[in-house]
């Protein structure tokens, strides 16, 4: 009797690749969706403008090991605590006015003096020299709660207290308490500070953004290459159980 061709390809020794390549679809699929779905929130995080929102405490925004909740971008936060003017760093390429200056940034420690502390942008300064001294002991502040920065820019002079891109890791080396994964822009400069407004802030978020498009991409292509591999080792498979019938086959006498 003869039987349909590729039928090796049931037999169970043949289960495990076919549930493997099932398996590598489904999950390339799925984080392919994911990542697609990140993206989308990341594009209307960007879309929605939350600086004329009512403030709310920083606690109800993120803690302190939280990692930057894309949808708090801008967000106004209420937040008090103890300064760490130790801490307090200055970051190039901010635009005032048509002038080129400084952000002037110090740490406020927010549940005790050691403990977890958001680097706060107290103000714009036209050259680090003309900075007033970091304010210290207690400070209550509203500011918009932005996500680090991290463009990759190069910082010429690890051993100064000015920094190219306000970042995490290089602030968490100049103070003794861990910092929260954000900062803050006062809505209102400290004494002897400019008004660092969000019109200084370089573009950021987009290529994050991008890139959980491209991660989506990624997954979906390698999804599709996975059963491209499958389909083309069926089909082997099935050309050979089929070129195996042939030559078995009984030769018939003629009639």
């Amino acid at each position: 009797m003869r039987t349909f061709p590729g039928r090796q390809l049931l037999a169970p020794r043949f289960l495990g690749v076919h549930l493997l390549a099932l398996a590598c679809v489904v999950v390339a699929v799925l984080l392919g969706a994911w990542q697609y779905g990140a993206w989308q929130e990341r594009r209307a995080a960007e879309a929605t403008d939350l600086t004329h929102q009512d403030p709310i405490p920083l606690a109800e925004a993120m803690g302190p090991d939280d990692p930057f909740p894309g949808d708090r971008v801008g967000q106004p936060v209420t937040v008090d605590g103890t300064w760490v003017p130790q801490g307090t760093v200055f970051v190039s390429g901010r635009e005032h006015e048509g002038r080129q200056g400084y952000w002037v940034v110090t740490p406020l420690a927010t549940s005790a003096p050691d403990g977890p502390a958001l680097p706060v942008v107290r103000g714009w300064v036209a050259s680090p020299g003309s900075a007033p001294p970091p304010p210290s002991g207690q400070g209550e502040l509203v500011g918009w709660l932005q996500p680090p920065e991290g463009a990759g820019a190069v910082d010429e002079d690890p051993d100064d207290d000015v920094l190219p891109e306000l970042r995490i890791a290089d602030l968490v080396q100049r103070v003794d308490q861990d910092l929260y994964g954000a900062y803050a822009v006062l809505t209102r400069p400290t004494e002897g500070l400019q008004p660092a407004d969000l019109d200084q802030l370089p573009e950021v978020g987009r290529f994050t953004a991008l890139r959980n498009l491209l991660y989506a991409v990624e997954w979906w292509f390698f999804g599709a290459f996975a059963l491209f591999v499958w389909i083309r080792w069926v089909r082997d498979e099935a050309g050979a159980d089929a070129s195996q019938d042939t030559s078995q086959a009984p030769v018939g006498s003629g009639a």
